[in-house]
């Protein structure tokens, strides 16, 4: 390896080599942005250098880390002593040798950039030392040493400790950049760092170098900015009395005239100018960035770039209403809130992202509520990265694509292989007899459920996140091969089909719908009684192979969930909801699933055909290579759901036994009521085992479920804090176009199964959202409307199947319009008329 290298070197792009920093600077240099010219020293330098010290590890060793003072006082000795040791001679002819490249009088800055900058979200802001306006080998050598010792300050290693970083895990690269003797600089943010908002930016600045800003300790000018057009939203000025600017010694504070103190140090063409910078930025590293920037006469350099680690939360329904409809209790909640921030970390660090440091959903009023701030600018922030807008841009992308894309190829197969794995762990928890276990033994049980789903579950979020990628990444291609007038038409027919679990369940009810119509006197007896009372009256006794059809379909499938908490029964528990589901099947004209699949298959592959025809030869194997991937990624999306929701079986199986045996100890008056319980209190009072800890415990559980059947009996809001609002435009209720086509009919609103069976023929079905257990529904309905939803949601892609017009996502629709409303869905356009 070289003794240093400039930022073009192919090697300055790791990280293990350039440190954090250098490797980031290297990154945007080669990425085309304007950033001012310097080299990299590798770690090799560093070592070269500590070794010298031969008494380290056994100091290391002996380091007071849970005293800070004693640690400050070993710190400051152990710096003293490091100061003293030389440069290595070889390395201080590298310098010089690399200095000869510019004017002798080219004043530099020198930057420590730790190797670990990058592990954890770790940003090490602050914690290593950085120099200004270093002139002349000897400065710069002495400054480059200054910088390997500050690896050893306290409070560097306090923070490496902190992090979960080891002593010894990380070494020093150092940064020589020539300086940028800014007439004003600052920061700019590519979100509002206040309210996390993704569409406003934030720049703070001031007359000099940027160092007056960073510090926090000189007043600045602060600006938000739209980031679509860089307009100004908001200006705060202030009194600037002094900024910072470069000396011979370093920097040195100067006095600002009182006429400059209040005037904007950035005009509107220069913030225009800023945002574009953060909008390239972002779209480079597909995740927005705090950057450090300068103006230099009239150039404008990036100075540095880095992730934003923290997002303030905005709590609202657009991300959880489809995935969690309904009110949460305690427990169901506790048990999968950690298994599921786990899959983001992996997720995250799997798709090249930054640690997501917060919570991504949390629980309101028994509502689950999902950052919003935090799915814009991770999930829906990643899929606008790849937009493009001509043939020639995804030329010229393809290459990025591969190389940083890579992992999508590989995932599905690896899914599957540790999709054994899970299975064959539910298996054994299944045929765990439970009979005589203690409440600890219980309560072990439902934590290994717990595990084994949390670990299956991490690259899930990755799964889900990729699809909603390639759809938008496939629709941008479409849209600049065909133009965005045809767009939605071939989007729509190159992913009119694809094989999915729920597919495959449907076809089989539809199957066994079809048999039972051939029995006229069970049809009979099925339409005069609810499913309960079928099942109660013998059911399918009388015709053995329909029933043995029945018993195997529950056996398959008798897992899939009626709503996502585990404290309602599946199928299996539950089987006069397949019956309604038959009975619905038998009420409609359903067209047979696999004559509409092949209509579906030949439109598809008809379509790809025609798209494929029109695209440079270059372009034809990854834009179908694309398409596979969409496809491959919507079926396991829908897969991973199903075989998800095998976890309710051991759930119930397991908090079943343990509400059975708190009953008995009279703490819960029904066994199910476990569920009320917060797994942090149930898990002290199991622990503790006391009066006063069951007599807490209790009492809890008697509130939590008093809450929960309060809040279940309202609708919640749609963003926390702010009032409901149905979303309207014209007089008509506004969402977004679901499945295409015009259809009208009389309201019927859903909140659960347990209004299927009430549901008319031709009604349109309104509801929160669906899931592939409400499927039937389609069948009998003129149109849907759900209050969440999009693209992907299980009711689009079901009303785009069976044909039926669906608007998704329009917010407040089921406080808004009653049961016998006549209203008219406009599927293309995404909007409903109240007639």
């Amino acid at each position: 390896m070289p003794t240093l290298f400039d930022f073009h070197h192919p090697s300055a792009l790791d990280s293990a080599i350039s440190g954090g920093k250098g490797a980031n600077l290297a990154r945007l240099t080669q990425g085309g942005f304007a950033v001012p010219p310097g080299f990299l020293l590798p770690p090799e330098g560093y070592y070269s250098f500590i070794e010298q010290h031969g008494a380290l590890p056994d100091l290391l060793r002996n380091l007071p880390i849970d005293e800070p003072l004693a640690l400050e006082q070993a710190c400051t000795s152990l710096c003293e002593q490091l100061t003293q040791l030389p440069v290595p001679e070889s390395l201080k002819q590298a310098i010089a040798e690399a200095l000869s490249e510019f004017p002798g009088d080219t004043a530099f800055s020198v930057r420590s950039s730790a190797t670990a900058e990058d592990l954890g979200g770790a940003a090490f802001a602050g914690q290593h030392e950085t120099y200004l306006n270093c002139i002349g080998i000897d400065d710069i050598v002495s400054r480059i040493r200054d910088c390997w010792v500050s690896l050893w300050s306290a409070r560097a290693i306090a923070y490496r400790l902190q992090a979960g970083i080891g002593l010894s895990n990380t070494a020093m690269a150092v940064v020589v950049q020539k300086m940028a003797f800014n007439r004003v600089a600052g920061v700019g943010f590519c979100i509002n760092p206040v309210t996390g908002d993704p569409a406003q930016q934030s720049v703070d600045a001031n007359y000099g170098l940027g160092e007056s800003v960073v510090g926090g300790e000189h007043q600045v000018d602060h600006w938000l900015l739209d980031k679509s057009s860089g307009r100004v939203l908001e200006a705060v000025l202030a009194h600037k009395s002094s900024c910072i600017v470069a000396d011979r010694t370093g920097t040195r504070s100067e006095n600002l005239s009182d006429d400059q103190a209040n005037l904007p140090c950035l005009s509107e063409p220069e913030l225009a100018e800023l945002s574009d910078l953060m909008r390239r930025v972002e779209k480079f590293y597909g995740y927005p960035q705090d950057i450090e920037w300068g103006f230099e006469g009239e150039q404008l350099w990036l100075l540095q770039a880095r992730p934003i680690t923290r997002i303030p939360p905005r709590w609202t329904r657009d991300e959880s209403a489809e995935r969690f409809p309904s009110v949460i209790t305690p427990l169901a909640w506790d048990l999968v809130e950690e298994g599921f921030h786990q899959s983001l970390s992996h997720s995250f660090e799997l798709m090249g992202l930054p640690p997501f440091h917060g919570k991504w959903f949390a629980l309101f009023d028994n509502y689950v509520y999902g950052n919003q701030n935090a799915v814009e600018v991770y999930a829906e922030g990643t899929a606008n990265s790849l937009n493009v807008r001509s043939v020639a841009e995804l030329l010229s992308a393809l290459p990025t694509l591969r190389k940083r894309y890579a992992w999508v190829q590989e995932l599905p197969m690896s899914w599957s292989r540790d999709l054994d794995r899970y299975l064959l762990g539910l298996g054994e928890l299944m045929a765990e007899p439970l009979t005589g276990r203690s409440i600890p033994e219980l309560w072990d049980f439902v934590l290994r459920v717990k595990q084994l789903g949390a670990e299956y579950f991490l690259p899930n979020i990755a799964i889900s996140i990729t699809q909603r990628t390639l759809y938008k990444l496939v629709y941008s291609i479409v849209g600049a091969t065909v133009g965005e007038a045809d767009a939605p038409a071939t989007f729509d027919s190159l992913l009119a089909y694809c094989e999915t679990k729920t597919g495959f369940v449907n076809r089989e009810l539809f199957r066994l719908g079809r048999r039972i119509a051939e029995y006229p006197k069970l049809v009979q007896a099925l339409r005069a009684q609810t499913g309960q009372q079928f099942l109660a009256s013998g059911g399918f006794i009388q015709e053995a192979d329909i029933a043995a059809a029945f018993q195997r379909f529950l056996q398959d499938h008798g897992h899939r969930e009626v709503e996502f908490d585990p404290y309602h029964p599946t199928w299996l528990e539950a089987p006069w909801l397949v019956i309604e589901n038959l009975k619905m099947m038998l009420d409609s004209a359903l067209e047979d699933p696999a004559e509409k699949e092949r209509t579906l298959k030949i439109r598809m592959l008809e379509t790809e055909r025609q798209l494929i025809g029109g695209l440079p030869e270059d372009l034809r194997f990854p834009v179908q290579e694309l398409l596979r991937l969409t496809r491959v990624y919507t079926a396991l999306d829908d897969i991973e759901h199903y075989q998800t929701t095998r976890l309710t079986l051991p759930f119930r199986k397991g908090l079943r036994a343990l509400g059975v045996a708190l009953q008995a100890r009279g703490i819960i008056t029904e066994a199910m009521d476990v569920f009320f319980a917060r797994a942090e209190q149930l898990s002290e009072a199991i622990r503790l085992n006391d009066a006063a800890s069951w007599r807490c415990l209790a009492d809890s559980i008697v509130w939590e479920k008093q809450a929960y059947q309060n809040h279940r009996q309202h609708s919640p809001e749609w963003e926390l804090g702010k009032s409901q609002a149905y979303s309207a435009k014209d007089g008509d209720f506004v969402g977004l176009p679901g499945s295409p086509g015009v259809a009208s009919g009389t309201v019927f609103k859903v909140l659960s199964q347990d209004d299927f069976a009430d549901f008319p023929a031709n009604a349109v079905l309104v509801a929160r959202t669906t899931n592939p257990a409400w499927t039937p529904l389609f069948y009998k309905a003129a149109a849907v409307i759900t209050e969440s939803g999009g693209p992907l949601s299980h009711g689009e892609v079901t009303a785009r199947e069976v044909g039926l017009p669906a608007v998704m996502s329009v917010r407040g629709v089921l406080d808004a319009l009653m049961n016998g409303d006549k209203v008219t869905v406009d599927g293309t356009a995404g909007r409903v008329r109240l007639d």
